[in-house]
C-alpha cells in the first residue's frame, strides 16, 4: 500500500522529497509498533522537514535542499498562513502547517532525548505523532492522488485505521497482513503487536490457522521458546522476549518490503 502511495506522490512531486517522507514515516511506525516511543518522537522531526520541503515546492516552485538546516522550523510553518488564500489551497495554508506544528512542538518542547524527573509523556506524545502521521499522508495522498477516488479513498480509509503495516485486528482476531510470512516471523509479529500483553497459544492458532497444531505448538512455539526469542509458559501463554523484539525490528522493513 505504501508503494502505491509513494508511486502517487512523485507523480507530482520531486522523488526524492517523497522517498524522504516515506523513510521518516515508516520509522515512526516501526518504532511505534516496538514501543519504542521517543525515536518514533525523534522520527517526527524528520516529517516536518520533508513536509516542509513539499510545501514549500508547492507553493513556491524550488526547496530547500535536503540537508541543509533549517532554522525556526515555527515560524517557517506558520508563514504559510499568510499566503493568499484566493490562490493557496486551504491544506498548504492551514491544515498541514498547524499539524505540522504540533508535532514539531513535541519533538523539541516536550523534552524528547533529554532526561526528566517528570512522568515521561513519551507513550502519548508518541501515540499523538503516530496519529498525526497517518492524517498527513493521508491529506497528501487526497490532494495529489492519481489514482481512480474509489482508490484514493480506500486508502486513505486504511491509513486511518489501520494499527500497524503488518497487524490488522477484526473483532479480536489479528491477521499478519503478509501471508508469505513463515509461522515462526507470523508468531513474533503477532507477539509484538500485542506486547507487553500475554496471548494465549490457542488465540496463535486461531490468528495464524495452522495446518496442524501439534506441529505449530512442536515446531514453531517450543521451538522459539528454545532459542529464547518467546517465554512459551505452562499455561500455554505466550510473551515475546528482548531479543524477539530486536529480531522483528531487525527484519520489519524486509517484512513489509515482502507484500
Amino acid at each position: 500500500m505504501l508503494n502505491k502511495i509513494a508511486a502517487d506522490l512523485k507523480t507530482d512531486l520531486p522523488a526524492e522529497l517523497v522517498d524522504f517522507l516515506f523513510a521518516a514515516y515508516r520509522e515512526i511506525k516501526e518504532n511505534y509498533l516496538l514501543e519504542r516511543h521517543e525515536p518514533s518522537e525523534l522520527n517526527g522531526g524528520k516529517l516536518v522537514e520533508a513536509c516542509f520541503r513539499i510545501l514549500e515546492y508547492k507553493t513556491k516552485g524550488s526547496y530547500t535542499p535536503i540537508g541543509t538546516q533549517t532554522n525556526d522550523m515555527i515560524g517557517k510553518l506558520r508563514a504559510f498562513e499568510q499566503l493568499p488564500a484566493t490562490s493557496t489551497i486551504e491544506s498548504y495554508r492551514i491544515h498541514i502547517p498547524r499539524t505540522l506544528a504540533s508535532i514539531y512542538n513535541i519533538r523539541n518542547k516536550r523534552g524528547v532525548g533529554h532526561l526528566s524527573a517528570d512522568v515521561s509523556p513519551n507513550f502519548v506524545d508518541s501515540t499523538l505523532i503516530n496519529c498525526t502521521s497517518d492524517w498527513v499522508i493521508a491529506e497528501l495522498l487526497r490532494i495529489f492522488y492519481s489514482c481512480t477516488l474509489h482508490e484514493a479513498q480506500k486508502l486513505v480509509n486504511a491509513l486511518a485505521i489501520r494499527p500497524s503495516f503488518l497487524v490488522h485486528e477484526i473483532d479480536e482476531i489479528k491477521r499478519v497482513l503478509n501471508p508469505s510470512l513463515k509461522q515462526k516471523e507470523q508468531v513474533l509479529v503477532l507477539l509484538a503487536s500485542s506486547y507487553p500483553k500475554k496471548v494465549s497459544e490457542s488465540d496463535l492458532i486461531k490468528w495464524i490457522e495452522p495446518k496442524s497444531k501439534a506441529t505449530f505448538v512442536n515446531s514453531v512455539l517450543k521451538k522459539l521458546h528454545a532459542e529464547r526469542l518467546i517465554e512459551y509458559q505452562t499455561d500455554k501463554n505466550c510473551l515475546i522476549l528482548p531479543p524477539g523484539l530486536k529480531y522483528v525490528d531487525t527484519h520489519y522493513s524486509s517484512f513489509i518490503n515482502q507484500n
